[in-house]
């Protein structure tokens, strides 16, 4: 399945008036699938984007990304999340695209502990937050360390490696 048939099923599982309560978590800056994602989230809808959460590797470079683009969009109403930084990934192609961008200048809220953020929307929220996760997930396996009634509160919605095709064209299927 993939990332627009993902949402739309996730939208015909009902949205309110003002959509679907959404977290989008993401290893955004590697690839450009996660950056495409966002973008086509922005533009859907049926979602209703509370926050955007920057996951593994270096996640202020990963934060930036996000800021700069809902400020793009036009959507700093959207906060911004960072997750814990880990090095193990370090692959950033879009590092040009955001090497002067200054985080602390994002007009929208930045949360340099995101996955507490993440737990906060989830656990104030009267509906239940559909969680869109694209990557390795530490963020989540975190937030649920820290507060497992966010299990009972919110829905998963996952992408986690490749489907017919491994990275960098192997023949098998990869994991994240």
């Amino acid at each position: 399945m993939n990332m627009a048939t993902m949402l739309v099923a996730a939208a015909v599982c009902g949205a309110g008036p003002r959509g679907i309560p959404t977290i989008l978590d993401t290893d955004i800056g590697g690839d450009i699938d996660d950056t495409w994602a966002l973008a086509l989230m922005l533009r859907c809808p049926e979602l209703d984007i509370r926050l955007v959460v920057a996951d593994t590797g270096d996640t202020a470079y990963r934060a930036k990304i996000i800021a700069k683009m809902l400020e793009v969009a036009g959507r700093t109403d959207i906060p911004v999340g960072m997750g814990p930084s880990f090095d193990t990934h370090n692959h950033t192609p879009q590092k040009d695209w955001v090497k002067d961008y200054d985080l602390d200048a994002y007009p929208g809220e930045v949360y340099k502990d995101g996955v507490d953020a993440m737990i906060e929307t989830i656990m104030t929220s009267p509906d239940p937050v559909t969680l869109v996760c694209i990557g390795p997930v530490p963020n989540i396996g975190e937030a649920l360390r820290r507060e497992p009634g966010i299990a009972k509160r919110a829905r998963f919605v996952g992408m986690h490696g490749s489907v017919y095709k491994g990275y960098n064209g192997a023949d098998k299927p990869c994991k994240e």
